[in-house]
């Protein structure tokens, strides 16, 4: 307890007494000395334990705020840090996190006006045929990027809570294309998909795809595949908030869908599970057809995932 009280008083020196610790009295956050003091944000995020650093609004980092001291502070109380706590300085302690960066000029495809080139009018003919309105580009900031290579493909980008660009997805508009999805490098467990827009203090629906997301309301989750695990940001932000879930994916994902209902609910979460019925997928269906079996969807039990395994059983699968 002494070692952590050394560690707050010392980082009030440091970063001055405007902070905020947390509730568990394991996180400390500053205005950061780097991107200054934009409407004040303490987005500066300093763990006490590990004294790991992130600043959430120009992505510096660090394994030590030793760099951010002595760069940005005073070299004198750096020096200090290092003799206090027993570390030994790096050059590579911090660095700047880009992260997500575009391709190329994007532009969004429902603010586009005379239209001359084929490819951009059959991008929005394709968003049309998938039921995807004028509105719904807007909403969902649905463009496209310039350049040969994504001539004829949609783009759907995705914002984190604090608007920066953080995956993005791209379909091409040609059904023969050989790479149908090109989509940003960038580990899909550490992202909640376009989380600029989810409220997680109401019922949350969870779906695999993008297509299967534009047909859904707006509090809706896209996974960007069917893997819900314990280490996805969003499977921890659902338990976090005790958010109530619908889960709709694909009719040949039951067994997964039961998988992650069982997961979610032994952390006390609510879940339901959408009934398909003949439909493959939600990207098949009408918005209000999605809106009704939302509404139908029965809440998960141990009892319908034994139902679901007898059933598996009698089909000649083993479980």
């Amino acid at each position: 307890m002494q070692t952590m009280t050394k560690k707050i008083d010392f980082l009030i020196t440091c970063f001055g007494e405007d902070h905020k610790l947390s509730r568990d009295g394991n996180n400390m956050t500053f205005v950061c000395p780097s991107c200054g003091d934009i409407k004040k944000k303490k987005k500066l995020s300093i763990c006490l334990e590990t004294l790991m650093c992130h600043c959430w609004v120009c992505g510096l980092k660090g394994k030590t705020p030793y760099k951010i001291i002595k760069d940005h502070i005073s070299p004198q109380l750096a020096s200090k840090f290092l003799e206090n706590f027993n570390i030994k300085p790096s050059d590579k302690d911090t660095e700047i996190d880009k992260g997500v960066q575009f391709p190329s000029e994007f532009r969004l495809l429902a603010g586009m006006s005379n239209i001359y080139d084929p490819d951009d009018r059959d991008c929005i003919k394709y968003l049309a045929s998938r039921g995807v309105t004028k509105e719904k580009m807007w909403y969902h900031k649905i463009g496209k990027f310039s350049g040969h290579k994504w001539s004829r493909r949609v783009v759907f980008p995705s914002f984190d809570e604090e608007q920066n660009l953080d995956f993005y997805v791209s379909r091409s508009i040609d059904e023969d294309a050989f790479i149908k999805y090109q989509n940003c490098k960038a580990d899909k467990t550490k992202i909640i998909f376009d989380s600029l827009r989810l409220d997680f203090n109401n019922e949350l629906v969870v779906v695999e795809g993008v297509f299967d997301m534009i047909k859904c309301g707006p509090n809706t989750a896209c996974l960007l595949g069917s893997s819900l695990r314990s280490d996805h940001e969003l499977f921890q932000k659902i338990v976090k908030n005790q958010t109530p879930v619908i889960l709709g994916l694909d009719s040949d994902m039951l067994s997964k869908s039961y998988s992650i209902a069982k997961d979610l609910t032994s952390y006390g979460v609510q879940v339901k599970i959408l009934n398909l019925g003949s439909y493959h997928d939600i990207g098949s269906m009408s918005s209000e057809i999605v809106r009704q079996k939302c509404l139908e969807a029965p809440i998960y039990s141990r009892n319908n995932r034994l139902q679901h395994l007898i059933g598996t059983i009698n089909s000649g699968s083993i479980f």
